[in-house]
């Protein structure tokens, strides 16, 4: 299962809206985020401060070593100051650490963005200074795999015990 999860921006509900409207989307988040089969990726804008996203106090709350927890920082272009200090101190304990994208503009082609995208990383004073190991579409997809496989291994033993155990179970 993967959660894509981005920050809870509204408190304060609009013209016929619930008046529980935030309670109501953090419940729905977190019965998706609680299973330890979970993914939990992060999206976070480049411009926000990280220690005070609310979605990362979300997912620490349910993974407190961080070990099903992604971050994909968003609109790097937008924001590129102070950005390779973000990623590289982690202040918020994201385990599974950070992956930073450029995000398509207008009506760009997914090729097109992402030409643009290795160029902004190549290119840009201060973003070419981020290991390209966490930089890139590309580079989401396969730690995304990556993590996938891990809990995919992790949990396979207990699925197929319980498989076992039902069959069993009509067999007798």
């Amino acid at each position: 299962m993967l959660l894509f999860s981005s920050i809870l921006n509204s408190r304060v509900p609009v013209h016929g809206q619930p008046e529980n409207i935030y309670d109501q989307i953090k419940d729905i988040i977190m019965e998706y985020i609680r299973p330890e089969k979970s993914i939990i990726l992060n999206v976070l804008s480049a411009t926000v401060d990280f220690t005070t996203c609310e979605s990362i106090r979300m997912s620490q709350s349910v993974d407190k070593t961080g070990l099903r927890t992604l971050a994909v920082v968003t609109k790097a272009d937008k924001s590129p100051e102070r950005l390779l200090e973000k990623v590289t101190v982690d202040d918020v304990n994201i385990g599974l650490g950070y992956v930073c994208i450029r995000n398509r503009i207008g009506d760009e082609s997914y090729e097109e963005a992402r030409i643009e995208e290795e160029r902004l990383f190549e290119s840009h004073p201060m973003l070419s200074k981020i290991d390209k190991s966490i930089v890139g579409v590309p580079v989401l997809a396969q730690r995304l795999v990556q993590v996938q496989g891990m809990i995919i291994s992790k949990t396979l033993p207990e699925i197929v015990k319980k498989i076992n155990e039902k069959l069993t179970y009509k067999l007798t």
